[in-house]
């Protein structure tokens, strides 16, 4: 997933990069934030939400007036507020965790060979792996 994040945020990078490549630090937080206010398609919610418990206010002419906070509303009745909207949230994420490791893991059974190995079969070490050289085998 980390791959396809980073082929997503190279190819958003190449629309907008100068010729020089020189411009890129300035325009990789404004990509982030896209990906940040984003809703991700298993869980609903945006990364942003789920760290905040609130949606982003991303800029526009509707931001540029002064918001006052709602008078009654105590320091404590936000925090409640808060705490509900992200463990509802929460919960949400981990229900559709839990059916895209189903939907992946189908997918992967699709293709998947069945190994049997049976006793004194070798198998193959990579050489490059240190961690067995000093064990017994």
């Amino acid at each position: 997933m980390l791959e396809r994040w980073h082929k997503d945020l190279h190819t958003a990078l190449s629309h907008y990069i100068n010729v020089a490549n020189t411009n890129w630090d300035t325009i990789a937080p404004f990509l982030l934030m896209a990906h940040r206010a984003q809703p991700h398609s298993v869980t609903g919610y945006s990364p942003f939400y789920l760290l905040h418990g609130r949606e982003m206010q991303l800029p526009g002419n509707d931001n540029l007036k002064a918001r006052c906070a709602q008078e009654g509303t105590s320091p404590d009745r936000r925090i409640e507020n808060l705490k509900s909207s992200l463990r509802m949230a929460y919960k949400e994420v981990a229900k559709g965790n839990r059916k895209a490791h189903q939907s992946n893991k189908r997918f992967y059974d699709r293709k998947a060979k069945v190994q049997h190995f049976e006793e004194n079969d070798g198998v193959f070490v990579h050489p490059c792996d240190e961690r067995w050289f000093d064990q017994e085998i």
